[in-house]
């Protein structure tokens, strides 16, 4: 709750017209949205999209993806409840999706594991799906939209782990100043 009442305050602090930081306009195929000036854009290779990266002022690094095909976000966790079965896959598997419970099916359908937390959310008039990470240290933060334009593109945003401080704060403004035309 704590933590819910700083993250409002923050949004109307950066909402408010006093706000002196700079933020510069970009576009990527027909998505439009500001990010903060002191982020460095950098080259980025993508296969079947067009992909651009911007550095933060902490040095990580967000992702922008335009095409046909990008990241959409599919986390998933194998949940196993026989634990003579989870011991010899955690012993010589080198995967790492693998959760013990007790309960897998509740665990499962209310996404235990999971190192995020999902949503779906109108943003510019379009369907998004919105992740944002359970914990400061593990997860990603993104933005996912599914066939934004005639070709069926899709575009999304994300980051390979939490964003901190200021610039979590900044990819909230981000969001809000998406348009797609």
């Amino acid at each position: 709750m704590k933590k819910t009442v700083i993250i409002g305050l923050s949004f109307i602090l950066l909402s408010c017209k006093g706000n002196k930081e700079r933020f510069k306009k970009e576009t990527l195929g027909i998505v439009h949205f500001e990010v903060p000036a002191d982020w460095e854009k950098t080259s980025a290779k993508g296969v079947d999209s067009e992909v651009t990266a911007f550095v933060t002022s902490a040095c990580d690094t967000v992702y922008f993806e335009y095409g046909s095909y990008n990241n959409s976000f599919d986390e998933s966790k194998i949940i196993i409840s026989d634990s003579v079965i989870y011991n010899a896959l955690k012993e010589n598997s080198l995967e790492k999706n693998i959760a013990f419970s007790d309960n897998k099916e509740l665990d499962n359908s209310q996404g235990i594991f999971l190192d995020n937390y999902y949503y779906y959310e109108t943003i510019s008039n379009h369907k998004t799906k919105v992740m944002l990470p359970k914990k400061n240290e593990k997860g990603q933060m993104g933005l996912y939209f599914e066939n934004i334009d005639k070709k069926q593109n899709n575009f999304s945003i994300y980051t390979l782990h939490p964003l901190k401080g200021i610039d979590s704060l900044h990819f909230y403004r981000l969001k809000r100043s998406i348009q797609i035309k």
